[in-house]
């Protein structure tokens, strides 16, 4: 994979570009957000700024990524394969409490997921989340399969119809956390987080 241009800048300034991004993404949505606001904020000109990126959209895009590389490695090396009817809810919970961890002493994660989604919230704006929903779309698909090779997971209801009820009930769950965040310490999210493990479980669970 070519690396992106942006890997060329020192990592400081990096984290000051992304971070300043964020909250302007965040604030104003993508459309609204300003380019020229950005720049200013870290200091950089433009055309220092269109040395290491295509356009806003790339910002916006490398943003992202910088800040879901460490999840989105973590999900990727886990191995289902690997797991038995003994391992496989207790991994998964473990993946889950390790990401749990990784956001809450991560805080620029908060605008990042704030930018998330207000794009993907946004008809006209809900390319720049595609890659990311898709992935994790599929990752979803693979776990649900080896579940259902171990027993663990029902068979009664559609794949894909499994699939939606969890997107759709895990967003749910990231926007509560992204709008109470301030308001809870790091044990209260961690147990939150743990108890809304539990709701997405029950969602998968063969039904007696």
């Amino acid at each position: 994979m070519t690396e992106h241009p942006s890997s060329k800048l020192p990592p400081d300034k990096r984290a000051i570009l992304y971070r300043t991004a964020s909250a302007e993404f965040a604030e104003h949505g993508f459309a609204q957000a300003s380019l020229n606001r950005i720049i200013a904020a870290v200091g950089m000109s433009k055309s220092s700024f269109y040395h290491f990126f295509e356009n806003k959209t790339d910002l916006f895009l490398q943003t992202l990524d910088s800040a879901m590389d460490p999840f989105l490695a973590a999900r990727d090396s886990f191995d289902l394969g690997r797991l038995d009817d003994q391992t496989f809810w207790p991994a998964i919970r473990e993946l889950a409490s390790t990401m749990a961890l990784m956001a809450n002493r991560t805080p620029e994660l908060l605008m990042v997921g704030r930018m998330f989604y207000r794009s993907f919230e946004n008809p006209a704006e809900r390319e720049l989340t595609r890659d990311i929903m898709e992935a994790t779309r599929d990752w979803m698909q693979s776990l649900i399969a080896r579940g259902q090779e171990l027993g663990l997971v029902r068979r009664d209801l559609p794949p894909d119809f499994m699939i939606d009820a969890l997107m759709a009930l895990g967003t749910g769950i990231d926007r509560w956390f992204l709008q109470n965040w301030e308001k809870l310490s790091e044990t209260e999210r961690l147990h939150l987080n743990d108890q809304a493990f539990d709701l997405l479980r029950r969602l998968l669970v063969p039904v007696d």
